[in-house]
């Protein structure tokens, strides 16, 4: 299955104490598929792929080898689409202008607790294996007498220990979230599993197993009230970034192990002597030594020359660059290949021509699922906060908004061109020009900002006139650029 991406698992029964067990039957057997196909996809990231279990297929020499090379796209794709899209998290910002003393506990608390570490782990498991979790959870002091400053613990859950059970019914809603782990010592595995509403404790006896010897442990009330547990789709169909291009990678690899075999051959070409009979022992040793012996008619002169069969390296180097080629254009990532002088390209052009239009879209879809997971991560977050009184009870997850902020600094004079001119119209507002010039992904929060800093700077100018005795009698003309113009009256 793998290229095909994950399964959702669904199960169409109430969670209760009396059905918890059977739920879990049905999810397991579901889960174990994703677990499979997640396995190899790690294995693929961390460089074990097909081209490492290559067999020879020349047996005349002895102790013959193949060369098995194996150039990691995989890895580097995840590392360039991930340092994209996650390089500094998701930054928490403020939305209807409300509660900015709440929005700056929760943001000191998860940044506290490194949150955007916790981003980018999830969003490097999403990008290997189509799907990650967030879990939020509160300290353990939570529920004693000593209050914690910073209660909240997020943290990245991996995929193949997991799991989240969801509804049949219309856009499948979360019912039941699963985390579990193994004791090697005491050869049983402990399941975590929450709802919206119950906590549940369950063993089974064995290691990184759900059998008939479950049992429920301990039943408890969810304090917090929400499941703790999100998961992050990496795209709709739950997809890795390198998945779709396993088959080109694989070729790539073929291509690389075989051009080394070709130089290997010219190295151990085979040595063939002509007219020459050898004993028996001798012509062990001469195959050994890669030496092949061929009689002829008697009488016949002595030769001996080397011979090979070597590939046409420059159809070689084509069909490589082609395969390079079209799994970047898969994975829709940069090319590293620029121009060399002499070209016209400027602008979009550029960036349409060597790839980065490519990994923008992939990072915007990568960021509408991974905003919908760190919503409901925050909601749990800010839940946990009610109940210690640490924010108001009005302050709710509509009073933020998510960012996920990426580096837009390129072309930037040109950009600072376009927006300069759209906004010369007079007719634009700042959102629509910053967002037609492309000049950040935090379109709202750089207006804002700006807004501030011009009334802080004209305040600041206006302070200053009043408290001058030199500038009595004399009128001070505040314009767009932040200078002065002060004329004599």
């Amino acid at each position: 299955m793998v290229g095909k991406g994950r399964k959702l698992i669904i199960v169409d029964k109430e969670i209760s104490p009396n059905t918890i067990i059977d739920v879990m039957n049905i999810a397991w057997t579901e889960h174990l598929r994703n677990v499979t196909d997640i396995n190899k996809l790690m294995d693929y990231y961390f460089g074990k792929q097909n081209q490492t279990n290559k067999q020879s297929t020349n047996n005349f020499y002895e102790n013959n080898t193949e060369n098995q090379t194996t150039i990691n796209y995989a890895n580097s794709t995840v590392r360039t689409i991930v340092g994209y899209t996650y390089s500094q998290g998701a930054q928490i910002t403020q939305r209807k202008g409300k509660h900015q003393k709440d929005i700056e506990k929760l943001i000191d608390i998860m940044n506290y607790e490194n949150s955007d570490t916790v981003d980018n782990e999830v969003g490097t498991m999403a990008s290997i294996t189509g799907i990650g979790y967030f879990g939020t959870f509160p300290t353990k002091e939570l529920y004693s007498d000593y209050m914690p400053d910073y209660p909240i613990v997020p943290i990245a859950l991996d995929p193949r220990t997991t799991f989240t059970v969801c509804s049949p019914e219309l856009g499948n809603p979360v019912k039941l979230s699963v985390t579990y782990y193994s004791s090697k010592e005491k050869r049983k595995t402990v399941f975590y599993c929450y709802t919206d509403n119950e906590t549940y404790l369950i063993e089974c006896e064995g290691e990184n197993t759900f059998n008939n010897s479950a049992k429920i442990i301990d039943v408890d009330v969810n304090p917090i009230g929400l499941n703790p547990i999100s998961l992050v789709k990496n795209n709709q169909f739950m997809q890795g970034d390198f998945e779709t291009a396993i088959q080109i990678s694989d070729a790539l690899n073929q291509l690389a192990s075989d051009s080394l075999s070709d130089v290997e051959n010219v190295i151990k070409s085979l040595l063939i002597i002509m007219n020459a009979e050898l004993t028996d022992d001798e012509a062990a040793k001469a195959r050994k030594n890669r030496i092949l012996q061929l009689i002829g008619q008697p009488g016949m002169t002595v030769d001996a020359k080397f011979i090979y069969q070597q590939l046409d390296s420059l159809g070689i180097q084509n069909l490589r660059e082609y395969f390079e080629e079209a799994y970047k254009t898969v994975v829709g990532i940069p090319d590293r290949k620029t121009r060399s002088g002499g070209g016209g390209d400027t602008g979009d052009a550029v960036k349409l021509r060597d790839g980065w239009a490519d990994i923008e879209i992939v990072a915007r879809i990568k960021e509408a699922y991974f905003k919908i997971a760190k919503k409901k991560q925050l909601a749990v977050a800010i839940e946990i906060l009610h109940l210690l009184n640490m924010v108001s009870k009005k302050f709710r997850l509509e009073d933020i908004d998510i960012k996920l902020p990426r580096n837009k600094n390129d072309n930037i004079q040109t950009k600072a061109q376009s927006f300069s001119t759209l906004m010369s119209t007079g007719n634009i507002a700042p959102e629509d020009a910053l967002s037609m010039a492309d000049m950040t992904t935090d379109v709202t929060g750089v207006v804002e900002r700006g807004k501030k800093f011009k009334e802080e700077n004209q305040s600041n100018i206006t302070s200053t006139t009043n408290s001058n005795p030199s500038n009595k009698g004399q009128q001070t003309n505040v314009v767009a650029d932040g200078e002065k113009n002060v004329e004599e009256e």
